[in-house]
């Protein structure tokens, strides 16, 4: 059986205002432990990489560039406008691939990435092994999705938008969404035979006010519809939580993003 995307309303499937200014702060905001964490991992000229779910294609960008002329950077998303649009004069590989319903070649990476990607599908633990039977004896995959439990932590104010976050994770998990994907894609992978299997996690502390704050910000404004339609929040509350993102006066901790690296055997 298959999961399509389409099957279960994928909150962020389909385009909306906003929506190319959110990617671009995301990419500021997590880019930096993404491209830490893949230098790590050893990425090298003649490498074959698979980036799932690339959005705008700013690690596909950084793929490339390590992998050189003898590699190669397949970039993959669900609408390919964009990211075709933004690689375009690289060697990168834009594809449309469905990672719930498109079968991946077997023995074909050495490297497979998904950055916030694995939470937002169902039947999680078969779409890792899916990826683990696509990576070549050796290669490497990298997960890193993110458990929400800390996020608007603020020691000053112990509620802070704790409402309008729980509302926000209601509509997200019922359009597929697992807020603590995070931690599961070590069981995941484990189970997929992989070897090796670490996480590492990372966390940024968010001043309001600043381009980290608007990517929550955009995230609230699109969600708020849902929201308040299923009554969940009222739209005052919204707009209060909306105005305390953009107070510079607040502080208060992002999601952890745990990346999870796991080996296929030899």
């Amino acid at each position: 059986m298959t999961y399509s995307t389409a099957d279960y309303g994928y909150v962020f499937a389909t385009s909306f205002p906003g929506e190319d200014e959110r990617l671009a702060l995301g990419e500021n905001l997590w880019d930096g432990g993404s491209i830490e964490r893949l230098t790590v991992l050893g990425v090298a000229p003649g490498w074959s990489c698979l980036e799932l779910g690339a959005g705008r294609g700013s690690i596909a960008r950084w793929l490339a560039g390590r992998v050189g002329p003898q590699g190669t950077v397949v970039a993959t998303d669900l609408r390919v406008d964009r990211l075709a649009e933004a690689l375009q004069g690289t060697a990168v590989q834009v594809r449309r691939h469905d990672l719930g319903e498109d079968p991946l070649p077997d023995d074909a990476f050495d490297l497979i990435h998904a950055r916030l990607v694995l939470q937002h599908l169902p039947a999680r633990r078969r779409v890792v092994a899916g990826l683990a039977r696509a990576l070549r004896p050796g290669g490497v995959l990298l997960l890193e999705d993110t458990d929400v439990a800390g996020l608007f932590s603020n020691p000053a104010e112990p509620t802070f938008n704790e409402r309008v976050k729980q509302a926000a994770y209601r509509v997200m998990e019922a359009a597929g969404y697992d807020r603590g994907c995070g931690l599961r894609n070590l069981e995941f992978a484990v189970d997929a035979g992989l070897t090796a299997v670490e996480a590492h996690g990372r966390a940024h502390a968010v001043r309001g006010g600043t381009p980290a704050a608007r990517w929550y910000e955009l995230w609230l404004r699109h969600l708020r519809p849902e929201m308040t339609a299923h009554g969940y929040v009222t739209d005052d509350e919204v707009e209060a939580a909306l105005t305390a993102i953009a107070d510079p006066s607040n502080v208060w901790l992002s999601q952890v993003m745990l990346a999870v690296t796991a080996v296929r055997p030899r």
